[in-house]
């Protein structure tokens, strides 16, 4: 016990500062969503729950997180400074290898009852902006630890401190702006790398969107293997899961997943 509590805070410690990295970029958008939004009525009670559910994932997370680090695989890279040369490709390539293994387990979400239970959460939003970003079920960390961040960091894992800054900035970047209530289109770069208007027809709950759009960096994955759609010009699809209220109260959203897993209630990848 004592063992895992100091794993925990000092994971903690540490994630202190990306979470206020993140939230310094919701902040930014959050400004120009609200100065040229592209869904006009989002509420600050949606952007507060939305907040509220970062709170839980970030500590129940960071605490399963810790029992990974106890048990889990021990990564012992070897250190080493790449050129910035160098190290600017290595970033793109490790971004790959990230979105790679990310884009499968994204389909298994999809897929599976049991791994939908934990990322419907994500998807119920209705008023979907940046701080839905950090709309997700705790049990995200572990899992996405163990068959994403894990395999990654035995390959990259030591590339030096530049390359892990770079490459978890990217990330936050990503995952943020994705999100984002803005009417932006990335032009010829809409196929190459995520926007707004590609994740929300991920996030889109009509049916002919259904099961599109996986990727986290790169759509050209989706184009790969035959799951991406272009949004149409200026399309900006309604969102949102039938299966967890947008309104879902703290209690709800933290034994929802138990319930289903229980049986308790119909589990099924309903989203739309």
């Amino acid at each position: 016990m004592e063992r895992w509590l100091g794993i925990w805070e000092q994971i903690l410690r540490t994630d202190v500062e990306v979470t206020a990295w993140g939230l310094g970029g919701i902040a930014l958008l959050t400004f120009f969503e609200l100065a040229e939004p592209a869904e006009s009525g989002q509420t600050w009670r949606g952007r507060g729950r939305n907040l509220l559910i970062l709170v839980q994932f970030k500590l129940l997370g960071t605490a399963a997180l810790a029992l990974w680090f106890m048990y889990g695989p021990r990564v012992h890279p070897i250190a080493l400074e790449p050129s910035a040369l160098a190290s600017a490709g290595l970033v793109v390539v490790n971004l790959l290898a990230v979105d790679f293994l990310y884009y499968w387990y994204h389909r298994a979400q999809h897929r599976y009852p049991f791994l939908w239970a934990i990322h419907e959460l994500h998807h119920s939003d209705t008023e979907l902006n940046a701080t839905s970003s950090y709309r997700t079920y705790w049990l995200e960390i572990p899992v996405q630890s163990m068959l994403v961040t894990t395999p990654t960091l035995v390959v990259f894992g030591g590339l030096g401190t530049r390359h892990a800054t770079i490459v978890l900035a990217c990330s936050l970047f990503f995952l943020i702006f994705s999100h984002a209530n803005l009417r932006l289109s990335m032009g010829p770069l809409t196929a190459w790398l995520i926007g707004p208007q590609v994740h929300r027809i991920h996030h889109s709950r009509l049916p002919g969107h259904r099961d599109t759009n996986f990727a986290q960096y790169f759509p050209c994955l989706d184009r790969v293997f035959g799951s991406f759609t272009r949004p149409g010009k200026g399309e900006f699809p309604p969102t949102g899961a039938d299966d967890l209220p947008g309104d879902a109260g703290m209690a709800r959203v933290l034994v929802e997943p138990f319930r289903i897993w229980s049986g308790r209630r119909g589990a099924g990848a309903e989203q739309a």
